[in-house]
């Protein structure tokens, strides 16, 4: 074994000719190896779906919206029928609190309190119920979406589709929205 370190002998003659040797082996070796990814990275296809855009912007989401909110609108005349009969019967004991008696007085109280809680379980049971449709709407147009986006995939040799929101910067030519929603309207026509 040798007395000198690795410096020792890189600082004798021809030392320096050793390490730039070693240096220009190594970056063309790095030059190679990423050429070569560079080369294979060539052969994949990305592509990404505005997902909230296309969710949105559907033919299938807009009819949704707009049956839900049929429902609603039906759900809230029998809610402020109720609300109306409930300020009738307040309005009614107010006028007539003197003319009654305690009993009374609490019996009709009791009445008024009872109907107002039937109304906040009109309110919650209406709005878990539109609230149950919408996520059932919503389900089925994200399956339905998911299966255009992988048909689109697998037809134009895509590797990858990813949600726009988890692409940090991309050109607008991979964009495929526009093709997502034209296939998902065509496929849910049918639903409404």
């Amino acid at each position: 074994m040798s007395d000198f370190s690795f410096q020792d002998r890189c600082n004798k003659r021809g030392g320096r000719v050793l390490i730039r040797s070693v240096m220009m082996v190594f970056m063309s070796a790095v030059v190679f190896l990423s050429g070569g990814m560079m080369a294979q990275a060539e052969q994949y296809l990305f592509a990404y779906v505005d997902v909230p855009r296309a969710m949105a912007s559907s033919d299938a989401a807009k009819r949704a919206r707009e049956l839900l909110e049929r429902k609603l609108a039906s759900k809230q005349k029998e809610v402020d029928s109720l609300e109306q009969k409930i300020k009738g019967m307040k309005s009614d004991l107010e006028k007539r609190k003197g003319l009654m008696t305690p009993e009374s007085r609490a019996e009709t109280s009791e009445k008024v309190r009872s109907k107002f809680r039937e109304y906040q379980r009109l309110v919650e049971d209406n709005q878990a119920s539109i609230d149950r449709e919408n996520g059932l709407w919503t389900k089925k147009i994200s399956e339905a979406m998911r299966e255009v986006i992988e048909e689109i995939g697998r037809e134009q040799g895509f590797t990858v589709v990813f949600g726009k929101g988890q692409v940090l910067f991309a050109s607008g030519s991979i964009d495929i929205t526009d093709q997502v929603l034209k296939r998902l309207n065509k496929r849910t026509t049918s639903w409404f």
